[in-house]
């Protein structure tokens, strides 16, 4: 109705001026403005507003956290839509005006920030305030007010540690309160914009009414006046009204009788004009100044450091920063052990600084009992509040601990069930299904023996099996929360304590090989130049039928060259081993290679370097199963870790010491029970997520396109899920890490037998104890080449089937039943292949199983893991994203895994012959021969054979058409064809 009112009062407005002015939105509230106070005049505020807040803990379903915040922004939009159509139309506005107007899209971003700093539902646990003006919302809201007000919006670190300091002498604030504050700031001060905007845009338009009637202020009569002037005030601006109409009263062409019954109205409704005339600018000019402060506050806010903070204004937290161990941890691992702490004070109704101080008080007491073991895994508070003295924490808080040794049950000994009951059931279902939905139908069905449809079923497990596999790891991902290990700062690099020697195995071959490999130590220290770290090559010459050849001097001279330039452009202080070198071993022969490699390949390098490592040194020496080479060979004594990488890897920048800060964390150090040589808690190796970087165009391929996946690291990503670390804790781990140089030499020295393992990266890491830190990249190419691949996937089936002797005596090696289904798993996807193919070929012979069906069972075994990524990828993790290139690139993903099922479909001969023929050599040089069990070839030597020229292809492939055609012929030999083979 008051919208109607003005415009039949002044029907030349227009219908944003009438919404503006509508009475009936109420007054304009007054900006959150009061006296500004210096540190001692806040300290003693804060004392006193602790003193008169009244807060209790929050109701289940208490009232939206976010005070009219939409309603905020929408206000703003109108009034900035508004003031910039005036300035547009050659209007003056005010330098407040501007500032909202030239700095909106800062005021638009904090929405997204609002809502993505902190969820909903983290307030509700966030005590509410009882009186008013404020009752109902959070605490922390109500000091924010106070400090903005007091303030006048200005963002100051210091002024705000004074007043919360002085608070918390009266109340203490918790953890919540102090982490939504910075949420909390930015939703008050878009409260005090709102308002301020608001008045602007009111005033403005105040003044525009006035020149509206003034143009024709003949035509109002005093009863029509006092009409719109009773509107004007109801939304509060009826004193910029009159002061506008009383300035266009002094131009004499604005009227035509100036001196009659409008200066007599004027005078009964503004008896003090002079006042009016003086308050408007002050109003003016404190409200420029509100403006600029809010809106610099808003980018102050977003740039200051909230942990550091909170740190200081933080009881809880001045009393754990005392404990060496948290002080020494990274920020997300203290936020770990600061959300178990609130979750523990909530449960058993004490502060959280009272929490705190009983978990100190745990760790002095381990501290004293393990004095002169520092590194126990006791001293840092994620033992108790996670670990194994979780009970002894809970029961000191009076609480039962029944829950968490429940957990620590159902991990240790209902887990692996579920997981592999889950896999079984599902597998088993899902072939009866295949049996039900699509077997053979009567009067075919009769006709067929039992064992047939037995065979089909027995064929059918492979294929179902790695389908649910994918499906429940998926499921598994989507729901269990990455387990994120603890980890230390090193803000000031790797300590000498937990020195690392970074290492890459490699072959020299050539001089181009040595060229790359001395290139890519370099790199590695350019990325990671920290002073406690030391770059080695670990080098054998090829395979030979002689200890030594003729090139070997060249090739190892051009090493030590190489290196010798590295250390002289970067070189280290006196008395130090250099900061490359390399670690060359001589050839020996091997009985099942009847040749001379070096002895056990990587595995023999590892762990030989890790043998004269663990040994104590006091200066740089030449680990004895290497050749002397002078400085060039001589490893710093100390070394605390081992980081293997591949010729090809890339360690990205600060990779390094993230790596070195897990591990040394003492949560995370290996405990070993040496009497029966394993790791009884703690980890022993770490890792970390390989990515594949975006490959050069010149490199592009299908092939790569299709298996390579995701190429590139996103800079926002966090940790990924890992199924076997997050559910059992363990990782696998494949080759490319962190060792602990002690723990791995007290359990993997000399324990594994000579000459017979291939495949040792899953084998260590089961023996010892591996975590996969998903939250740690580094980048490795996937292969350009089909055959180049397929070299490597062979190796690994080899190398897979030759644990077979350590997966049928586990106890002599004391190997987890996680640890054997693993390996088990890798034989099983090895026969998937195989047995599909024997699945098609049966059912197009017999007719078991519609062909159909059989052919899609097997590509959604192939498919299927690809495939859910894919569909999943079409949910946006955010909202503020370019909505078209995100969906292009999930029809891309999706595009290419379709085409890669069908693509494995199209080679399902070639790969079935590829895996049988990888089981039958190993199994055959496992039982039989003894031969050739270390079988290898380097990826570069694969590179480097790889062709895609015809006569190449078909003189390598030529057994799958030959296969084809004797297994074409073999289906028509076995009797009369089935129509569905009829059809072919």
């Amino acid at each position: 109705m008051a919208r109607s009112d003005l415009k039949r009062l002044v029907p030349t407005a227009s219908e944003e001026l009438r919404r503006i002015l509508d009475a009936a939105r109420g007054p304009v509230q007054p900006p959150n403005r009061s006296e500004i106070f210096g540190p001692r005049r806040f300290e003693q505020h804060g004392r006193s507003l602790a003193q008169a807040q009244h807060a209790k803990t929050a109701p289940t379903r208490s009232t939206a956290f976010f005070p009219r915040l939409r309603d905020n922004v929408r206000t703003l939009r109108e009034a900035n839509h508004y003031i910039g159509t005036q300035l547009h139309t050659g209007y003056d506005v005010s330098p407040a005006a501007e500032w909202l107007l030239d700095n909106f899209h800062l005021i638009e971003a904090q929405l997204k920030e609002i809502h993505e700093g902190l969820p909903r539902r983290y307030f509700r646990d966030l005590p509410v305030l009882l009186d008013e003006p404020l009752a109902g919302l959070p605490r922390i809201y109500g000091v924010a007010w106070a400090f903005v007000a007091h303030t006048d919006g200005a963002f100051d670190e210091e002024l705000l540690e004074h007043f919360l300091v002085a608070y918390q002498r009266v109340h203490e604030l918790t953890l919540g309160e102090l982490w939504a504050l910075s949420t909390t700031l930015r939703v008050v001060l878009i409260e005090n914009l709102r308002r301020l905007a608001e008045r602007l845009a009111t005033h403005k338009a105040a003044r525009e009414l006035a020149n509206l009637c003034g143009d024709h202020l003949d035509d109002y009569t005093d009863a029509t006046l006092d009409e719109l002037l009773a509107l004007l005030n109801r939304r509060g601006v009826g004193g910029v009204f009159l002061a506008q109409i009383a300035q266009r009263l002094q131009d004499p062409s604005a009227i035509t009788d100036p001196s009659t019954r409008h200066l007599e109205w004027l005078r009964r409704v503004m008896p003090d004009p002079f006042e009016v005339r003086t308050q408007l600018p002050v109003e003016q000019a404190a409200d420029n100044l509100s403006v600029s402060n809010a809106i610099g506050s808003l980018r102050l806010i977003g740039n200051a450091d909230w942990p550091d903070i909170v740190a200081r204004v933080s009881a809880t937290m001045q009393a754990l920063l005392g404990s060496p161990s948290f002080e020494a941890e990274r920020d997300d691992t203290r936020d770990q052990t600061l959300h178990a702490i609130e979750a523990l004070a909530r449960r058993s109704h004490r502060s959280e600084l009272a929490v705190a101080r009983t978990l100190l008080e745990l760790m002095h007491e381990a501290a004293v009992a393990d004095r002169g073991s520092p590194e126990r895994a006791s001293s840092a508070a994620r033992h108790w509040l996670r670990g194994a003295g979780r009970g002894v924490l809970l029961r000191r808080l009076g609480l039962s601990d029944r829950g968490a040794a429940l957990r620590r049950v159902l991990r240790r000994r209902v887990a692996l069930p579920a997981y592999l009951g889950s896999l079984a059931a599902g597998t088993a279902a899902l072939v009866a299904w295949m049996l039900v939905r699509h077997g053979a139908v009567p009067p075919d069905a009769s006709a067929l023996p039992l064992w047939l449809t037995a065979m089909s079923a027995a064929l059918m497990l492979f294929p179902a099996s790695e389908a649910v596999v994918a499906m429940i790891n998926r499921l598994i991902a989507e729901w269990a929360r990455p387990h994120r290990l603890a980890r230390l700062a090193l803000a000031q690099g790797i300590p000498s304590e937990h020195r690392v020697l970074v290492v890459i195995p490699g072959m020299l071959t050539s001089p181009a090989m040595v060229s790359s490999l001395t290139h890519r130590l370099q790199l590695h220290y350019l990325a990671n130049p920290e002073r406690h770290a030391q770059f080695a090559l670990l080098t054998d010459w090829a395979d030979a039928d002689t200890a030594t050849q003729s090139f070997d001097s060249a090739l190892l001279d051009a090493a030590v060259a190489r290196i010798d330039a590295l250390n002289t452009r970067h070189p280290v202080e006196a008395g130090r081993a250099p900061r490359f070198i390399v670690l060359h071993r001589t050839r020996q022969f091997c009985e099942t290679e009847r040749r001379f490699i070096g002895w056990e390949r990587k595995r023999g390098k590892l762990e030989q370097l890790i043998d004269a490592l663990a040994q104590p040194a006091a200066a740089p020496h030449t680990p004895p199963a290497f050749v002397d080479l002078g400085t060039a060979s001589h490893v710093e004594p100390g070394a605390a870790y081992v980081v293997t990488l591949d010729g090809d890897t890339q360690l990205p920048p600060g990779r390094l010491r993230e790596l070195v800060g897990v591990a040394a964390h003492p949560d995370n150090r290996p405990v070993v029970d040496t009497a029966r040589r394993i790791v009884t808690s703690g980890y022993r190796i770490l890792q970390p997520r390989v990515a594949t970087p975006l490959p050069a165009p010149r490199d592009m391929t299908a092939y790569h396109w299709l298996f390579a996946g995701q190429c590139g690291i996103d800079p926002y990503s966090a940790a990924s899920s890992e199924v076997y670390q997050d559910v059992f804790r363990e990782g696998t781990f494949t080759g490319k890490g962190l060792l602990n140089v002690r723990a791995m030499h007290a359990v993997l020295s000399g324990r594994l037998p000579a000459g017979r393992v291939l495949s040792h990266d899953l084998l260590e890491g089961s023996l010892a104890r591996c975590a996969a830190v998903t939250d740690i990249n580094v980048i490795e190419d996937a292969p350009f080449h089909a055959d180049v691949a397929a070299s490597r996937v062979h190796r690994w089936m080899r190398g897979d089937w030759q644990l077979l002797p350590f997966i049928f005596n586990p106890k002599r090696y004391a190997i987890r039943a996680i640890n054997r289904w693993k390996m088990l798993d890798n034989l099983r996807r090895s026969l998937v292949a195989p047995m599909s193919l024997g699945l098609m070929a049966l059912v197009l012979a017999t007719g078991v199983v519609n062909p159909w069906a059989a052919l899609a069972l097997i590509y959604v075994a192939f498919a299927a893991g690809p495939l859910i990524g894919s569909v999943a990828g079409f949910s946006p993790s955010r909202d503020a994203i370019a909505k078209r290139h995100f969906y292009r690139r999930a029809i891309a993903d999706l595009l290419r895994a379709l085409c890669g099922g069908l693509w494995q479909v199209a080679q399902l001969l070639q790969l079935a012959l590829m895996s049988a023929d990888a089981v039958l050599r190993a199994l055959w040089r496992l039982t039989v021969s003894r031969r050739s069990l270390l079988e290898w070839t380097t990826a570069a030597a694969a590179q480097a054979t790889a062709s895609t020229r015809l006569p190449t292809l078909v003189r390598r492939h030529w057994a799958a058409p030959v296969a084809a055609a004797v297994l074409l012929a073999g289906l028509w030999a076995a009797g009369t064809p089935t129509p569905w083979l009829a059809a072919l």
